[in-house]
């Protein structure tokens, strides 16, 4: 399992970092949106494959963008289209419409780690059934 991880809260991040590790997943933290986007984009450019099996975004990043804009972009590239995501976020999030309209999964935090995994695990099982 490769997850992709773009959380600008370096001790959620460092915490997430060490139970992946734990569960033996192989995880590539993205340092802001732009660097997230761009490794992303390329996935079917020439044959390149999707880099993650699933993403993590917080939704209220420092810099420019939020977590529904970088999944925006995600989502605009066909071959990310499925990807599974989970949208993570302290605050209050009622636009219910707009995350089934992003297909993401959302997470209130603070979380208990169990859930994270949980959701990790329901996620890409039923994307593998899909397949």
């Amino acid at each position: 399992m490769h997850v992709g991880l773009l959380e600008d809260d370096i001790s959620i991040q460092e915490m997430l970092l060490l139970v992946f590790q734990d569960e033996g997943y192989t995880v590539t933290n993205y340092p802001d949106a732009e660097g997230c986007i761009e490794a992303l984009k390329r996935a079917g450019e020439d044959g390149a494959p999707v880099p993650v099996d699933l993403m993590i975004v917080d939704w209220r990043l420092s810099g420019l963008m939020t977590g529904t804009e970088v999944i925006q972009q995600i989502r605009s590239n066909f071959y990310l289209s499925t990807l599974p995501i989970i949208l993570t976020t302290a605050a209050t999030f009622n636009d219910m419409t707009a995350l089934q309209d992003l297909q993401v999964s959302l997470l209130q935090k603070p979380f208990a780690v169990d859930d994270m995994i949980s959701l990790i695990n329901n996620l890409t099982q039923s994307q593998s059934s899909n397949s």
